[in-house]
């Protein structure tokens, strides 16, 4: 044939209907052994290759699972990404992404574009599931009539869906308790936002870690901000400029690792030295924390491990009544020098 070749010449050549092409080229085992032959030598003559719009015209699904993220420069979206797309690449399914500016509401037009493609189920990773997002109940009503979903995200609320999330409590207890045990006793936290829920469960956990511990949780201490090295940078500026350099605290965790960047930085440029004058320890062990001067103390969160979880999870309830739970993942401490472990145990103010 000259022209392209379309699953209505598949099937008129092999004397089958469209659906019968369609349940070949899925691997469907509704189709006799012979016909399965006949229909294929014809495909194999043809070199066709099905189109997935047909396929779920035909009432099939798109062997694709979808995705949706925050419009973030953060690697640790990419690790999340690219391992929800090996995930489903070893099980035969292909991911597709959505990504969503920060602070706008989901739009009723993507969950039109999910459900009119016949995926299988999607996946919501970040602040995309976050109470203070608007249409999320809209969006979770209409998927569930048509896929299952999934949620990587703290569990600050309640989602009609699995939610596999990371344990918050030991991802701020972990730093806290180490830089305790180094000797320290003044312990900043920037970055996040106490005004929005599902960024302040980490800052809440790091107060009541103070507290635990009989440690000073001077509001000082701790700078809402964003989640960049831009934040990170400005934090520092702000909390050490507005106090006495004897109320300086002698270690700042940060909300993420970029955020830590961006401290380094600032402190670099006041003239402190790193571990000894003041330790940083960030969160998300990404890539660069081995190279960053000092190597970077960090809270790896395994997004890996989350997403693997995830894609498993969702195929796991793909085409059944599934129940909704949460599934949560441990945090790691990863130790480097920044956080002045070398030094040993020292009698800090």
């Amino acid at each position: 044939m000259d022209k392209k070749t379309t699953i209505y010449d598949i099937a008129r050549e092999a004397g089958v209907s469209t659906a019968t092409v369609t349940r070949v080229t899925a691997g469907s085992a509704k189709v006799k052994p012979s016909t399965r032959e006949r229909v294929q030598r014809v495909i194999d003559a043809h070199g066709y290759v099905p189109s997935a719009a047909a396929h779920a015209l035909e009432g099939g699904l798109s062997n694709t699972i979808a995705i949706v993220m925050p419009l973030s420069a953060n690697p640790y979206f990419t690790r999340l990404f690219n391992a929800v797309y090996e995930e489903a690449a070893a099980n035969g399914y292909y991911a597709w992404l959505f990504q969503i500016r920060e602070n706008s509401p989901i739009p009723r037009s993507l969950i039109d574009e999910i459900i009119r493609r016949r995926i299988d189920g999607v996946i919501f990773a970040g602040g995309i599931w976050s109470e203070e997002r608007s249409g999320l109940s809209d969006a979770l009503t209409r998927l569930k009539h048509h896929m299952p979903a999934v949620t990587i995200c703290p569990p600050t609320m309640h989602p009609d869906c699995i939610c596999i999330h990371s344990d918050l409590v030991s991802c701020s207890r972990l730093p806290v308790r180490h830089l305790h045990a180094l000797g320290h006793r003044r312990i900043a936290f920037i970055g996040g936002s106490l005004q929005l829920r599902d960024s302040s469960m980490r800052g809440e956990n790091f107060l009541r870690e103070l507290r635990e511990l009989g440690l000073p949780d001077d509001p000082a201490y701790h700078v809402d901000c964003g989640y960049n090295a831009e934040s990170g940078e400005g934090a520092v500026l702000r909390m050490l400029s507005g106090l006495d350099r004897r109320r300086w605290p002698t270690a700042i965790i940060a909300f993420n690792d970029l955020m830590a960047l961006g401290a380094i930085k600032q402190l670099k440029h006041m003239g402190l030295h790193l571990p000894q004058d003041m330790a940083i320890i960030g969160c998300d062990n990404q890539f660069f924390c081995p190279y960053v001067d000092p190597p970077l103390t960090s809270v790896d969160l395994h997004p890996e491990e989350l997403a693997s979880s995830a894609v498993r999870e969702l195929l796991a309830a793909k085409g059944a009544s599934y129940a909704k739970f949460n599934l949560m993942r441990d945090a790691t401490l990863i130790v480097r020098e920044s956080c002045g472990a070398s030094l040993g145990y020292r009698k800090l103010g």
